[in-house]
């Protein structure tokens, strides 16, 4: 059984490519990095797919999407 994957480790992802990049160039990197089907979690044990964990990264405001461009949000990524 490989590690859970959580929100964190999509923006380490985002991290690498400097802190903005197209959403497809961040899809494309998880599914280099973690394989196309990943599963991420947050901390309390949710399920998501990409497009969730990014949803739900935005909604905590870890991450902006705007205009098909992601960038890292004001909030800090927790301790994990």
């Amino acid at each position: 059984m490989s590690e859970p994957l959580y929100g964190h480790d999509l923006l380490g992802l985002l991290v690498e490519k400097g802190g903005t990049c197209s959403v497809e160039e961040l899809r494309a990197a998880s599914a280099a990095v973690h394989g196309p089907s990943a599963i991420y979690c947050n901390c309390h044990g949710d399920s998501f797919d990409f497009d969730g964990v990014l949803a739900f990264l935005g909604s905590k405001g870890k991450v902006r999407v705007v205009g098909g461009s992601v960038s890292l949000g004001m909030a800090p990524a927790c301790q994990h």
